[in-house]
């Protein structure tokens, strides 16, 4: 008889078997990462639950045929701290029987979690979540983008290396001119290296409006961005505050460049009064680390200050889905009154 039971560490191996056929674009990872990748994610989060495991499907013939990853995050909502998982890496062997996948998310969703967050689901995940009674939320499904050197990201998508020169000249001037001018920081207003003491101590400082907002500490925080390093190997990652005259932290932003010059923002938050302010600071500094290209999450309390910086806005790659039994929880979010971060989605 087939049976859903909660993840093994000595399950590792027949998972990691699982995600090579099911994600073949990742294929190149050696062995060891990917089970250093699973044991790290699904064991050894300092926020580890386990009321909260992640899941397999083990087929009559006692093969494991299905996984869905649980990873434990902390909410807090007004004043009461939230118990959140994020559900990540879905997946079902090509023999597995049509209703795993099912199986297994409608397992998650009886948990005891107060909510659950999902912000890299492809469109099947998204229609298996909503037939089991998920949300999509279109607003945090958006993403913004924001050229800094067209010329040069110009260059590199058409894979044409002969025209860097040409790109570069292009660039020099957009730089100071027209839309893609880059802004200075003004004046009173300094760019300092961001301690996670910091970003977990004063978050609620930059966004106490937001009823639903992360609950940090800096071991999660620490173990987190290890992972993230883990998982973009190649990527850059700059972490950054912006002070004002009177030395107050008025806003951070976390970022990641890649070899090809595009820089992925993993949080930015600011004082309700100094959105601008910061994001110019994230853009002076994307420029002075070489950033051709500039993306991240949608941050609902800043889209007036991007479409004046000239963002274009668009739908991410993924959905962003989430399920709570919370009526309030989930307007929170619909209506963009949660500050979720990319920090807080899967990794």
């Amino acid at each position: 008889m087939d049976v859903v039971r909660p993840f093994e560490r000595d399950d590792i191996p027949a998972v990691v078997k699982l995600f090579r056929w099911a994600f073949q674009q990742n294929g190149n990872h050696a062995p060891g990462e990917l089970e250093s990748y699973f044991q790290r994610v699904f064991f050894e989060n300092p926020w580890y639950d386990e009321e909260l495991p992640s899941w397999v499907h083990v087929a009559e013939d006692g093969t494991l045929d299905g996984f869905v990853g649980v990873s434990p995050k902390r909410l807090q909502f007004r004043s009461r701290r939230l118990r959140v998982i994020t559900a990540t890496k879905l997946m079902a062997a090509p023999t597995a029987t049509p209703l795993v996948a099912s199986r297994l998310l409608r397992r998650v969703l009886a948990g005891p979690q107060d909510l659950l967050y999902s912000d890299i689901s492809n469109d099947a995940g998204r229609r298996v979540f909503e037939a089991l009674g998920g949300s999509t939320v279109m607003l945090y499904s958006l993403k913004w983008q924001r050229p800094l050197r067209l010329g040069r990201h110009a260059v590199a998508r058409l894979g044409t290396p002969w025209l860097r020169p040409i790109g570069s000249l292009a660039d020099a001037a957009l730089g100071r001119l027209g839309p893609f001018r880059v802004p200075k920081v003004p004046e009173g207003y300094a760019i300092e290296d961001l301690s996670l003491d910091v970003l977990a101590t004063r978050l609620k400082d930059l966004v106490g409006d937001r009823a639903l907002h992360p609950d940090y500490e800096v071991p999660w925080l620490e173990w987190l961005l290890s992972l993230a390093r883990q998982t973009m190997p190649t990527a850059a990652f700059r972490q950054r505050q912006v002070r004002d005259s009177r030395d107050r932290t008025v806003g951070w932003f976390l970022y990641a460049v890649g070899r090809d010059g595009i820089g992925e923002v993993l949080q930015l938050a600011s004082r309700k009064d100094s959105s601008g302010v910061v994001f110019d600071a994230l853009l002076a500094d994307a420029w002075s680390a070489g950033v051709t290209m500039l993306s991240g999450r949608l941050e609902p309390g800043m889209v007036v200050d991007m479409s004046a910086r000239h963002c274009v806005f668009r739908r991410a790659d993924h959905w962003t889905l989430v399920q709570t039994r919370d009526p309030e929880i989930l307007a929170t979010i619909a209506t963009g009154k949660a500050f979720l971060s990319r920090l807080e989605g899967e990794w």
